[in-house]
C-alpha cells in the first residue's frame, strides 16, 4: 500500500478553482509576486453566459497545447489518444502515477458522485478539480474544488467514486481536459511600463485579443464561444454591461438571482489592486485610503448581492447599481493618478 499527497499552500484567489488552483500549487514563497503583480489587472465578460473572469483566465493551463502564462508552473497535455484510450477505464493508474514523480492532475469529474457537491445524488454536472493526493490503504483520493458553497476546499473522495464521477457520460468532452501541472522554480521582472500599459488598458476597455489563448488553436465543443472576441467586454465597460444585467433581473419575471460570482470577482480584483500598490510602495500617495473606498464599496456590492438573492428586495438592486457607479468613479481617478506614477 502506497500514499502520496502534494503541497497545497494558501490561494490567494478564490472566485474560479482555476485561480485557487494555481495558487495553491505555486504559493510556496512570494518569488512569484512579481508576475502575480503584473497580471491579474483587466477583466472581461463573456456575453454568451454573462460569466466575468479576470483576462488572464484562460492562460494558465486548462486550454492550449500545454501552454502557460505563468513561470512557475509546468504544464503537460496527453495527446487526445492516450487519454481516450488509456485513461478513460483505467484513471486510478494514471493519476496515481502522476502523483508519485509529484505532479497534480486537472480533470473534470461529475459532480453527481461527489458528496461534498451540492449536485451529490441529484443531478450529473460536469466540473473540473484539482487531485492533489492518493492513499491506498484508505482507497481515497484527495481533491480540491469550489465544493463549499463555492468556497475552495481540500477534501476526500473515495476511489470508487474519482472513477464513476471520470467515466460518466457527461464527461466525455471534457476528458481531452485532462492536463498535468508540476510547480517549479519562475523568474521574471516587474516592468513598471508594462503596468502602466495594463491599467490604462484596462480603464480604457482596450480588447485583449492577443496572447497564449487568443493565439492558439480554436477551442472546439461547447467551450467554443469563449474564444470568440465579438462575445467579450473588457475593462471599465464591463461595469455598464453588469448594470444592464441589473436592470434585466429587476424587471424579469419569474425566479430572480444575481450571479454572486460577479461581484466576488470584482472585489477580489479591487484587493489584488491595493495589494499592488502597498508592493510598488505608492501608498504614501494617499492611493491606498483612496482606493480602500473602491474595495470596501466591492464588498459591500458582494454582500447586497447575496442579500437580494435571499430577500428578492428590489430596492437592493438600486443600491447595489449606485454603488457600482461609485465605484467606477472612484477607481478611474485614483488609477489614473497610479499610471502617472509608474
Amino acid at each position: 500500500m502506497s500514499s502520496r499527497i502534494l503541497p497545497m499552500y494558501e490561494p490567494r484567489l478564490h472566485t474560479y478553482n482555476v485561480y485557487a488552483a494555481l495558487f495553491s500549487i505555486i504559493a510556496k514563497d512570494e518569488s512569484y509576486l512579481p508576475w502575480f503583480y503584473s497580471n491579474f489587472i483587466s477583466i472581461g465578460i463573456n456575453t454568451c453566459d454573462d460569466t466575468l473572469y479576470f483576462t488572464d483566465h484562460f492562460t494558465f493551463f486548462e486550454y492550449g497545447e500545454g501552454l502557460t502564462s505563468c513561470p512557475w508552473l509546468e504544464v503537460y497535455k496527453p495527446p487526445h489518444k492516450t487519454i481516450y484510450s488509456q485513461y478513460s477505464f483505467n484513471i486510478k493508474d494514471a493519476v496515481t502515477s502522476y502523483l508519485n514523480q509529484n505532479k497534480y492532475i486537472w480533470l473534470y469529474l461529475d459532480q453527481f458522485y461527489i458528496p461534498q457537491s451540492a449536485y451529490y445524488q441529484k443531478m450529473h454536472k460536469e466540473h473540473s478539480v484539482l487531485v492533489y493526493g492518493y492513499d491506498d490503504a484508505a482507497s481515497v483520493f484527495y481533491i480540491a474544488d469550489n465544493l463549499d458553497n463555492g468556497k475552495f476546499i481540500t477534501t476526500e473522495i473515495s476511489c470508487r467514486q474519482l472513477i464513476k464521477a471520470w467515466e460518466s457520460d457527461i464527461c466525455e468532452h471534457f476528458r481531452r481536459l485532462f492536463r498535468v501541472l508540476n510547480s517549479k522554480q519562475g523568474e521574471y521582472t516587474l516592468s513598471t511600463a508594462h503596468l502602466r500599459d495594463q491599467i490604462e488598458g484596462y480603464l480604457s476597455s482596450k480588447p485583449m485579443n492577443q496572447g497564449i489563448y487568443w493565439d492558439q488553436i480554436p477551442v472546439d465543443g461547447p467551450h467554443a464561444y469563449v474564444q470568440n472576441i465579438q462575445y467579450w467586454i473588457f475593462g471599465h465597460e464591463v461595469y455598464s454591461y453588469i448594470q444592464r444585467l441589473i436592470k434585466q433581473v429587476k424587471v424579469m419575471n419569474g425566479p430572480k438571482v444575481l450571479d454572486v460570482r460577479i461581484p466576488h470577482l470584482l472585489w477580489e480584483h479591487k484587493k489584488c489592486m491595493i495589494e499592488r500598490i502597498h508592493y510598488l510602495n505608492l501608498g504614501m500617495h494617499d492611493l491606498v485610503s483612496e482606493y480602500e473606498k473602491v474595495v470596501n464599496h466591492s464588498l459591500t456590492i458582494r454582500n447586497l448581492t447575496i442579500k437580494y438573492n435571499i430577500t428578492k428586495n428590489d430596492r437592493i438592486l438600486d443600491e447595489i447599481d449606485t454603488r457600482i457607479s461609485e465605484v467606477v468613479h472612484t477607481e478611474d481617478i485614483v488609477l489614473r493618478k497610479l499610471a502617472e506614477l509608474l
